[in-house]
């Protein structure tokens, strides 16, 4: 184990902790025998917490059931479309003559 002075000690310390790097897995003892070597995770995000990573799991598999209900769809410029089934009138024949209304 190495000695640091107090000086060393306070200043480094109190940076640790400025830059919270105990978020990104970084002990103290680490960060003083390097500091230099650590001062760019204070400019990185921290790393999700296991509270994060659950629900981000939740939400994949969510997306990935959502995504299934529309596999067998076809696809338009790989968008999924659904195809029409209704007609606006009748088809063509004797019957459609009569219940098809007539505008006055």
């Amino acid at each position: 184990m190495k000695t640091y002075s107090d000086e060393y000690l306070n200043h480094y310390a109190d940076r640790y902790v400025a830059m919270q790097l105990k978020r990104h897995g970084v002990m103290l003892e680490q960060y003083l025998a390097n500091p230099a070597g650590y001062e760019h995770l204070a400019l990185e995000p921290f790393p999700p917490l296991a509270a994060q990573l659950a629900v981000q799991r939740q939400i994949d598999a969510e997306t990935e059931r959502q995504e299934a209900r529309i596999e067998h769809l076809p696809r338009r410029d790989s968008v999924a479309i659904e195809p029409l089934r209704h007609r606006r009138f009748p088809k063509r024949s004797w019957l459609g003559f009569f219940t098809r209304k007539v505008k006055a």
